[in-house]
């Protein structure tokens, strides 16, 4: 009977080494991939249904997102689509720089575009500097105002993906090699 913890080691070994795994894989970052023409990740963290994020050649640029069940909403598939092309609802931070974006819809995707002015309906294209501030990145967040209520840090943007940037540079390059920009 003294050596009874003995007993219970290894199913503690396999408990902890389970939850130090599934931290882990919490945690990780989603590897880029360069497929069918475009550079494409999936999302290291979200409380969206956001489940892609794709960059290849448009006009200039093809830059956008897909997710579960139409319009970027909520994981528990609350808010409003009236987001797009409206300004001031969708904010890119790369390293702590911030970029205002607008959304266009197209099928499956929401399509982000810079904020351009109110005569352009505030689309703007997707510039150089931007696309270079992402291959030189460490992260990407993607905010979405979606819902009437602010966020619990008091800002509009309570919904939001977080994409890692090592290897997007690689990916986004092979993307983008045949673009007409």
């Amino acid at each position: 009977m003294q050596n009874s913890w003995m007993n219970l080691a290894p199913a503690r070994l396999l408990f902890l080494g389970s939850l130090v795994a599934a931290c882990g894989f919490a945690t990780s970052a989603a590897a880029w991939k360069f497929e069918d023409g475009v550079a494409t990740t999936t999302p290291s963290a979200s409380n969206s249904n956001i489940v892609q994020l794709e960059l290849g050649c448009g006009d200039p640029y093809h830059f956008g997102v897909f997710t579960e069940h139409g319009p970027v909403l909520t994981k528990d598939g609350r808010g409003e689509s009236d987001y797009f092309y409206e300004p001031g609802r969708i904010q890119a931070v790369i390293d702590g720089a911030e970029f205002p974006l607008v959304a266009a819809g197209s099928g499956d995707a929401v399509v982000l575009l810079a904020e351009g002015s109110q005569e352009d309906n505030y689309l703007a294209d997707i510039d150089d500097s931007f696309i270079e501030t992402i291959k030189q990145g460490s992260e990407l967040l993607l905010r979405f105002d979606i819902v009437p209520e602010n966020a619990a840090d008091g800002s509009p943007f309570e919904t939001y993906s977080l994409f890692t940037l090592p290897g997007a540079k690689e990916a986004i390059e092979e993307a983008l090699k045949d673009c007409s920009s």
